[in-house]
């Protein structure tokens, strides 16, 4: 009780001094607010960048796994042309894959081939992405509809020429009509039938989206594109765990699987690849701390600056004050008194610098988030609770460093010498 009553008292004279020198306490914490702004704009910037990129690869499902010819990432020890002559996933491995998979909820097809030009009488958009897609595809991926449906089991079994339609596409050939379904498009000359439209999802940091697509049953696609090519896409045949199935359990049991469909001995080495959308992200991540770093880096110059003029000020505070330091003293006050008095000051500066500077933060990225937010991009700043702490933490610190030497002087003090200063 006592010490809480000496902390109690030291913080209420800290206050008071604080307030008959607002002047000289402003531009004190001011270096302080300036450095804290620097490393949580840093952070918050990073961390906002990681989680966006990372939600734009959410799209993909986090627990789906995507077998296909090609791997993600590469290594030096792997070159990319060991890949080349691997065979595409075809719609034979899919059928023997459902058939054997014990583990897996869903399997399905998907391609994506861009580049193409979509007509609807005189309308017409390019650089569309041509998607083709079996039956169980929006078992994989949750497809959201702003009209129509998703295909038939026997529309995506059959080369049946109809077509789902992604928002911009539908804006750009059919303006704002609400209803689309059994209307024509031609694509690459061909003639397709719309029964649906995808909602909106909006632009990402990846440029993936429904949005610019036209999705067809997957037999039709061989009719745009050649499948057979060793050069030409990479189908995907995305697998979905069942419910309490780790992703391990069904990465070993696909590649078993798959093993067995290729009919690949022992001593032969995997001619396909399985891969996640946590690889990349974990390697994101991997990058992101180094950017963090270095940001911290920059911004603890500021925070050194103003930690040098905290203590600068309080050298100045207790020179101001010896004499009262004396008559303290005299009058029977502690030294751990007089060094918590004087360094509450100085971590009270500091705590209200950085406070300043985590509200221009928070204010910087409402504004940013309302620019964005206007040019209807999706992209979002998020000042987490993490930043701040980080932020008020590492105010606390600098205000103990830059205070412990001042406050200890002050406490130190011979009450005579103090008195007759």
């Amino acid at each position: 009780m006592v010490l809480i009553k000496i902390f109690l008292q030291s913080l209420r004279l800290s206050i008071e001094e604080l307030l008959s020198a607002r002047l000289r306490s402003f531009l004190s914490l001011t270096g302080i607010m300036i450095g804290i702004l620097c490393i949580i704009s840093v952070f918050t910037a990073t961390n906002s960048l990681e989680k966006n990129i990372k939600d734009s690869f959410d799209t993909f499902g986090g627990d789906i796994l995507y077998v296909q010819k090609w791997p993600l990432i590469f290594t030096e020890d792997y070159p990319w042309w060991r890949f080349f002559n691997r065979p595409h996933v075809s719609q034979d491995d899919l059928r023997q894959a459902k058939e054997r998979l014990k583990l897996a909820d869903a399997v399905a097809l998907v391609s994506f081939n861009g580049g193409k030009t979509a007509h609807y009488g005189d309308e017409s958009i390019e650089k569309v992405t041509l998607t083709g897609a079996t039956y169980e595809y929006d078992h994989i991926k949750d497809l959201e509809f702003s009209q129509g449906r998703y295909f038939t089991q026997n529309e995506a079994d059959n080369p049946t020429y109809v077509c789902i339609l992604g928002s911009s596409v539908a804006e750009a050939l059919f303006g704002g009509r609400e209803n689309v379904e059994g209307e024509y498009i031609r694509l690459d000359g061909i003639k397709l039938k719309v029964i649906g439209v995808f909602k909106k999802e909006g632009d990402n940091l990846i440029g993936w989206t429904l949005d610019n697509m036209v999705m067809v049953p997957y037999p039709v696609l061989s009719t745009f594109v050649d499948m057979s090519s060793p050069g030409g896409e990479d189908p995907l045949m995305a697998v979905r765990p069942l419910p309490g199935v780790s992703v391990d359990e069904l990465t070993y049991e696909v590649k078993g699987v798959m093993r067995s469909i290729r009919r690949l001995s022992p001593t032969q080495e995997d001619n396909f690849a399985i891969n996640q959308m946590s690889m990349i992200t974990d390697k994101i991540s991997s990058l992101f701390v180094f950017v963090n770093f270095a940001g911290f880096f920059i911004g603890m110059f500021s925070i050194l600056v103003g930690g040098f003029g905290i203590a600068n000020i309080m050298f100045v505070s207790v020179k101001e004050r010896t004499n009262i330091i004396g008559i303290k003293k005299a009058l029977g006050a502690r030294q751990i008194y007089i060094l918590l008095e004087f360094l509450l000051e100085a971590v009270l500066l500091c705590v209200i610098g950085g406070l300043l500077g985590l509200v221009l933060v928070y204010g910087l990225a409402s504004l940013a988030n309302y620019a964005l937010k206007a040019n209807s991009s999706t992209f979002v700043f998020y000042l987490t609770t993490r930043n701040v702490m980080i932020g008020l933490s590492i105010s606390v610190v600098i205000g103990i460093i830059a205070g412990f030497i001042p406050a200890w002087q002050a406490s130190r003090m011979r009450p005579v010498d103090a008195i007759r200063s």
